[in-house]
């Protein structure tokens, strides 16, 4: 039996909101991103080619020699600190970035700087990941100071042509970055355990240090994991009277995956099956979106002209520290589906900026959030749908009221979301959340003229393009599609 076309009606004659949502990526210091590795050249031409404003660089802990410049606690006599690793990773950023604003993410902080029952020791592969490099809850130094200052002569070296060390010497570098955004830490609320008020005076003495070197760059705080459901994150931070003196609140971000049920995180036989991805996937969104609702109501009380960056939004595959992945082909059109969603729902509620996460993730890193195939450095389709949406809207457009279903069938598997662009054409973001193919009927005004779409046929080549005539159009299966009405 052939299921009846689902009716979109979107109404071109009122406005909801108008957009001011930053789409963006961000990049963290992945090996296979390192200037020797065969992908290196394709990658960062992908990630030029995206030309994304707010592009975020994200130092992380798994790899403390690509991350961590200062791996050793000083003596009396000298200092650990060594770029040697990090310079190269960051500078290939800000080429491929070519001058758009950027947010810089430095946040792996020396484990040697926390209490641990023994010295956390380093590997002597740069490539190989150290999951238990990160450990310890409780500062060494309780002032947080020794943290603050880490952190500042990061900025110096970057911002400022060099700083000096622990021991009064000179360190200069060649550096004169600027970064629109410095972000305080990275998910702080796991690993160390960073309590809402000590992650807050944190956050005030960085941005202390920090505002001096660029007056003109501003701060993002809490960047919490997806894990972590404690309000009290935000009701702390928010609000004005925790915080010193004169220290502003730019900016908050937090994280959300989406993830299959996970019974092993090496081998994806035990894990729920593909055929139920999608309606967890989704399942999870929508409660995700449900959580911004109320954030972003904490945040109008407390802090109205604070913005919001939701800067890592993806979706695991099961097997996410397996060395050999087991991933459908049609993840990763259904992974891309559920960014367009998420983007297309977050713009509607007024989210600043939404983070597709991450450029590259990689066999036993998480390769279910990649966007590019970490053999080749090639896009795959969760980079196509990222650069459709980049290629078809923007901040500015006008979000007008729009509905998939009727009475009948109130709730379809297909997203549907009416946009007049900038330019003045009316464009329908249509989602097929499902893994069949569904025909929608455009109601009301209008026609469908041209259309762009990424689905599990087009697999990883960029989006198909293709005239259309008439009132009907067929989706595939977890379909990102842009129809353009003439």
């Amino acid at each position: 039996m052939t299921r009846p076309a689902i009716p979109v009606h979107a109404d071109w004659n009122a406005v909801l909101c108008t957009s001011r949502t930053t789409l963006t990526t961000h990049l963290w210091t992945a090996p296979p991103l390192r200037r020797a590795s065969p992908i290196h050249d394709r990658a960062f031409a992908a990630l030029r080619e995206l030309d994304t404003d707010h592009t975020r660089f994200l130092s992380f802990w798994t790899h403390p020699h690509l991350a961590v410049p200062a791996l050793e606690p000083p003596s009396d006599h000298a200092t650990s600190w060594d770029f040697t690793h990090l310079d190269p990773l960051l500078d290939d950023f800000m080429e491929a970035t070519r001058g758009r604003p950027v947010v810089a993410n430095l946040a792996a902080i020396p484990t040697w700087m926390f209490d641990t029952p023994k010295p956390v020791a380093v590997g002597a592969d740069p490539d190989a990941a150290q999951w238990d490099y990160e450990q310890g809850t409780q500062p060494r130094d309780a002032t947080l100071n020794q943290i603050a200052d880490y952190f500042e002569r990061m900025a110096r070296w970057y911002i400022s042509g060099g700083f000096t060390d622990e021991l009064g010497r000179r360190h200069t570098s060649p550096h004169r970055h600027r970064f629109a955004y410095w972000e305080v830490l990275c998910e702080p609320d796991v690993g160390h355990q960073w309590d809402p008020a000590t992650y807050t005076r944190l956050y005030d003495q960085v941005v202390q240090r920090l505002r001096p070197l660029d007056p003109d760059m501003r701060f993002v705080g809490l960047s919490l994991s997806p894990i972590t459901d404690d309000p009290d994150y935000f009701w702390h931070f928010l609000d004005p009277a925790n915080h010193a003196p004169g220290i502003p609140i730019d900016a908050v971000s937090y994280h959300f995956y989406a993830a299959p049920a996970l019974t092993d995180a090496v081998d994806s036989r035990p894990n729920a099956p593909f055929s139920t991805w999608h309606t967890t996937f989704f399942a999870q969104a929508d409660g995700f979106l449900r959580q911004v609702s109320l954030i972003e109501s904490i945040k109008k009380r407390l802090s109205p002209h604070t913005r919001t960056h939701i800067n890592e939004i993806g979706s695991f595959a099961p097997d996410v520290m397996a060395a050999e992945p087991d991933i459908p082909d049609q993840y990763w059109a259904l992974a891309g589906a559920l960014v367009a969603y998420l983007w297309s729902r977050l713009t509607a509620l007024g989210i600043d900026l939404v983070g597709v996460a991450e450029f590259l993730g990689y066999p036993t890193v998480i390769p279910g959030t990649s966007l590019l195939d970490w053999e080749t450095g090639e896009p795959n389709a969760r980079y196509r749908v990222l650069a459709l949406l980049l290629e078809h809207f923007g901040p500015g457009d006008l979000l007008v009221p729009t509905r998939a279903g009727s009475e009948l069938s109130p709730e379809p598997p297909v997203h549907a979301q009416g946009f007049v662009t900038s330019d003045g054409r009316r464009r329908l973001l249509l989602v097929n959340t499902g893994p069949d193919p569904v025909q929608v009927s455009l109601t009301g005004e209008g026609r469908f003229h041209e259309t762009a779409h990424v689905d599990t046929a087009t697999s990883h080549r960029p989006a198909l393009r293709a005239p259309a005539s008439g009132d009907l159009l067929e989706l595939g299966p977890f379909s990102t599609t842009v129809a353009t009405l003439a």
